[in-house]
Parts: C-alpha cells; sequence; structure tokens
C-alpha cells in the first residue's frame, strides 16, 4: 500500500569532522563513568587536541565501511533497581555503561539525523520527543494550559491515556527498516 506522504530524499552521508569531534571532546564531562575499554572521559577531554583528527579518521571509516569496531559493541551492564519486589528481575532496568568514544561516535550520526529529519520536516511539529527544547515537562506545560483555556471557555475535555510499557520491545524490524528507507 502506498503512503499518502510524498517520500523523503537519501538522507547525505554522515560528515565527521575535526572541529565537530574537537567539540564533542572538549564538552565531555569528566566525572562519568567509563566503559569497558576504561577508556575515561578526563582522558579524552584531556588529550583532545592530540587525538581529534585520529578519531575523526576512525569515525569516517567505520561509517564509510559499515563496521563498527568490536570493543564498542561491548557494555558493562548495571541492575538498576525500578519499583516493586526486588527479589524479582523483571523489577530491574539493565544499564548498559559503553565506550566513550562509540558514544561520540552515537552523537555525530544522530547529530546528521536530526538535521535531515528537521529539514524535511519528518517529525510531526507537536511532538515532543525528540525535539530540540522539548520535552516530558514541556508536553505537560502544554496539556496543562490546554486543560486550563478548556475550562476557562466551558469546554469538555476528554483524555485518554495509554500506557506502552516496553512499547520498543515489540516494534517490526522489518517495518522499522522500511520507514528508515522511506525517510530517506
Amino acid at each position: 500500500m502506498a503512503s499518502p506522504f510524498p517520500s523523503v530524499p537519501m538522507m547525505p552521508p554522515v560528515k565527521v569532522t575535526v572541529p565537530g569531534v574537537l567539540k564533542l571532546l572538549k564538552g565531555l564531562n569528566p566525572n562519568k563513568a567509563c566503559g569497558p575499554d576504561n577508556i575515561g572521559p578526563r582522558l579524552l577531554r584531556d588529550l583532545s587536541e592530540q587525538i581529534a583528527s585520529s578519531l575523526t579518521t576512525i569515525f569516517q571509516q567505520s561509517l564509510h565501511d559499515g563496521i563498527v569496531p568490536g570493543d564498542w559493541r561491548k557494555a558493562n551492564i548495571t541492575p538498576v533497581f525500578k519499583k516493586g519486589q526486588k527479589y524479582l528481575c523483571s523489577n530491574y532496568r539493565p544499564i548498559s555503561l559503553t565506550s566513550i568514544v562509540s558514544k561520540l561516535m552515537e552523537l555525530v550520526v544522530c547529530s546528521s539525523i536530526m538535521t535531515h529529519t528537521n529539514m524535511h520536516n519528518i517529525l510531526y511539529p507537536l511532538q515532543h520527543g525528540f525535539h530540540v527544547r522539548r520535552s516530558c515537562e514541556t508536553q505537560l506545560i502544554d496539556l496543562v494550559n490546554d486543560i486550563a483555556n478548556n475550562m476557562q471557555s466551558g469546554l469538555q475535555t476528554d483524555i485518554c491515556v495509554l500506557d506502552f510499557a516496553k512499547s520498543f520491545d515489540e516494534v517490526s524490524h522489518i517495518h522499522l527498516i522500511h520507514k528508515l528507507h522511506w525517510y530517506g
């Protein structure tokens, strides 16, 4: 079935620049935990001028070849308690501490994807997730404002609340890949 929306042009290749990588390195929080490679953010930040060019080359090569270095796919997993009975494994959320360097490359890729989605208005304008300067808090402010305006105007407000717990566990990879292709 054809989509009612026009197809979006293909996203240009991700461009990795030395100034961009240098900016990311200098912005690292030295107090964050390191990943399984034991390369801490303080070391990366302090050596940013010396390593920015080499990291840029590694990032470009990884993106060009479509291969993520094996060490970047490793993580230290820490269980963080959510709620309920502490003896049930299902009440813990796994936190993955990955390599800081891999997180930097993720930021480069994410920035390119967000530039593409913003340029082509792919995200719904009233959506609060994945938009700069929008969050759960801004969504709640808008909701409360709408309810207050409706109350002042004597209008009824109906709200349907859905809980999509673990919804990302149920995403069809085939459909996701199709959508990613559709949006360039």
